[in-house]
């Protein structure tokens, strides 16, 4: 299914490694402005009862707004590595709250941890015990978005529903010929439709999807090359040779340069934000029984 998605085929192994870089990372400005983004469209959301896994790309200081979206939910996240996570506000001031009503109860509450789990593996959850799937900036960057789109579907309970972010195909589209001329792969990003299809044909009901793009510009080469670095890695299956050398590394800087708006002053750097929300319905199971209405029953009398 991957290299049948992908024309340039992404790694798993790679993403996981991209992934481990980024989140000790500085929190990059994209993900905390896609992630205000999702909690905005979210907010008419109204899921069944049940617990919200997280799954997708996972920034700490991301997490705590997303977990009082659902307060009050079991809230489970997975990740390539695990990691310590920080402790949402409103736990923090629930415990403070019991602590006072309870003197010796601890006012801190525990902190918890994002659960390691190799990337497009299957979730240690039970059929139909979900309620949520949430996840920002994933699907872009694994190798079999389908298989990922199977395994969230059958987690989740009927009326259970996801909601994720991704790229779209003019992501970075000022960089192509750069890439081009410096030989360098550059990923392909997939359109919104080809997504909604996909969710489709995995059993999702009525996939919703919404496009946006945003442009940044920057005044520097060096700090466009950092935020891209930042916001995409490198999860091709064809690794780039990449700007290890300064040589390279120079090579590039010199192309973006010629990137620059006469006009602004500044090089532009196109985002196409896609965002995307389906629902698991229920089933209703069918039968071989047949109910016909005796009057619609015709034939011939038989003889006496």
């Amino acid at each position: 299914m991957s290299s049948q998605y992908w024309k340039q085929p992404r790694s798993n192994a790679e993403l996981a490694q991209q992934w481990l870089r980024r989140v000790g990372a500085p929190l990059p400005f994209i993900l905390e402005e896609v992630n205000k983004r999702m909690l905005a469209r979210a907010q008419i959301m109204r899921p069944v009862e049940g617990g919200v896994v997280h799954q997708g790309w996972l920034h700490p200081a991301t997490l705590p707004e997303v977990k009082n979206l659902f307060a009050g939910r079991q809230f489970t996240v997975f990740a390539p590595h695990a990691i310590e996570l920080p402790v949402a506000p409103v736990d923090q001031a629930a415990a403070s709250f019991l602590a006072k009503l309870w003197p010796g109860r601890p006012a801190a509450p525990k902190a918890s941890h994002a659960t390691a789990l190799a990337v497009n593996s299957p979730l240690p959850l039970g059929d139909a015990s979900q309620a949520m799937v949430w996840s920002p900036l994933w699907l872009h960057g694994v190798e079999d978005p389908g298989q990922q789109l199977a395994e969230w579907l059958r987690v989740l309970k009927p009326e259970g529903g996801v909601f994720f972010s991704c790229f779209g195909p003019d992501t970075g589209k000022e960089l192509h010929g750069v890439a081009q001329s410096l030989g360098e792969v550059f990923p392909d990003f997939v359109d919104m439709h080809d997504i909604g299809d996909l969710m489709g044909k995995q059993g999702f009901s009525d996939p919703v999807m919404e496009m946006e793009k945003l442009i940044l510009t920057y005044t520097t080469p060096e700090k466009l090359l950092a935020d891209w670095r930042a916001l995409t890695g490198n999860s091709l299956q064809q690794r780039q040779k990449g700007l290890r050398t300064p040589a390279r590394y120079n090579e590039a800087l010199i192309c973006l340069e010629g990137l620059r708006n006469a006009e602004t002053g500044r090089i532009p750097l196109t985002l196409e934000l896609v965002y995307g929300h389906a629902w698991k319905v229920k089933r209703v199971a069918k039968t071989d029984i047949a109910t016909v209405k005796v009057s619609d029953i015709k034939g011939r009398r038989g003889s006496k």
